[in-house]
């Protein structure tokens, strides 16, 4: 193991270069020898559980010789299947004002003896006008309110002409759900587009720390803008660059929903000089990573570097020879999104120690929501 060690060190100052050449999308091809651990714990039942996780990621009683897996990740449950391009809106007139249950208004009669009062159209859609009581304005526009108005009133004083001015459009109101920095209701109000709506919710939601590079943790492209209980044909993803067929117009009633992002990540762990949560690119390759973490430590195992892929419940395991990589004899494997790399200590023997030093690092990940 010794000499394997030493041929690392001779060769650290040459990883890092690469490794960073990869990480800018070069794609530098300096070898991994990334073999499948088919070793699953005896009996065990899995069902989610985190030490079972833990044992597979020890690979312990696995066998020395073990197949090299391919240079690029097969289809997994992380990459969603393509979706069809969205053709967006050629038509997106403005909707027409239309009093709604919430709407706050200032009532004004010009008469003899003018009044003025402030009222709200209540749940059933019924403005209550003094002397002509409650009429039913909900659904119509402000000059057909202040006609049927003008009719109630008429028996009171024939002579007099109403004005409605909106104080507050409390009843247009937009909702904005999902993965984004501040759901809830907002009001509608002038020209309201979709990246409007999307900026007054704070945006998509990220995760950015010492220990986490920016990672979107909301998926803009498979939003959707729900009207009427259908979804409009548009790319919120797009909508929020500007482009005009997709960045519509919000009418009252819609629903923006933004998915949360799934697996798009990588997460390095272990012997890393800083454990981190990395977006993911398509591209992204074992050393790119592993020089984005700050590189190997002293005691790391470059001959034991684990790569876990798939759903935490039942991943499958690798391992990755990074004194193989060092040698050129090996194409370096890309990464897949949602991928867990742990770099073990040398000759990690103990599952003791896989559980110590992998439990509270992947404990916390499934805290934030990254490691699904």
């Amino acid at each position: 193991m010794s000499g394997g060690k030493s041929s690392w060190r001779r060769a650290s100052r040459m990883v890092g270069p690469v490794g960073e050449a990869a990480r800018r999308g070069h794609g530098a091809r300096v070898g991994a020898h990334l073999e499948l651990a088919r070793c699953v714990p005896g009996r065990t039942a899995m069902r989610r559980s985190l030490p079972t996780l833990l044992l597979l990621v020890s690979g312990l009683g696995c066998a020395p010789e073990l197949p090299a897996a391919p240079a690029h990740p097969t289809p997994s449950a992380f990459v969603a299947a393509e979706r069809a391009p969205l053709p967006g809106l050629t038509s997106d007139p403005p909707a027409p004002f239309t009093l709604q249950p919430g709407d706050q208004l200032t009532l004004r009669t010009l008469s003899v003896r003018p009044l003025e009062a402030e009222v709200s159209v209540d749940p059933a859609g019924r403005l209550h006008v003094p002397l002509a009581g409650a009429v039913e304005v909900g659904g119509l526009p402000l000059d057909a309110a202040e006609r049927r108005i003008e009719g109630r009133l008429a028996p009171y004083d024939r002579f007099a002409r109403v004005s409605l001015h909106v104080r507050e459009a409390r009843g247009h109101l937009a909702s904005v759900a999902g993965a984004v920095r501040e759901p809830g209701r907002y009001v509608v109000e002038g020209d309201l587009r979709v990246s409007d709506l999307l900026a007054r919710a704070g945006g998509p939601r990220a995760l950015e720390s010492d220990e986490v590079e920016w990672v979107e943790l909301a998926d803009l492209a498979g939003a959707s803008l729900v009207r009427d209980g259908e979804a409009l044909p548009i790319d919120v993803s797009l909508a929020a660059r500007g482009r005009p067929h997709h960045d519509v117009r919000v009418h009252a009633g819609d629903l923006l929903y933004v998915p949360p992002a799934r697996g798009r990540h990588v997460t390095v762990l272990g012997e890393v000089g800083e454990p981190r949560v990395l977006p993911f690119s398509e591209g992204l390759r074992l050393t790119a990573a592993l020089a984005r973490a700050g590189g190997m430590t002293d005691d790391a195992d470059e001959a034991d570097v684990r790569v876990l892929r798939g759903p935490l419940s039942g991943p499958a395991v690798y391992r990755a020879n990074l004194s193989a990589l060092v040698r050129g004899e090996a194409p370096d494997v890309a990464l897949a999104p949602g991928d867990v790399v742990y770099v073990t200590t040398e000759w990690l023997a103990e599952v003791g120690e896989v559980i110590q030093r992998l439990a509270p690092a992947l404990g916390g990940a499934a805290l934030l929501g990254l490691a699904r």
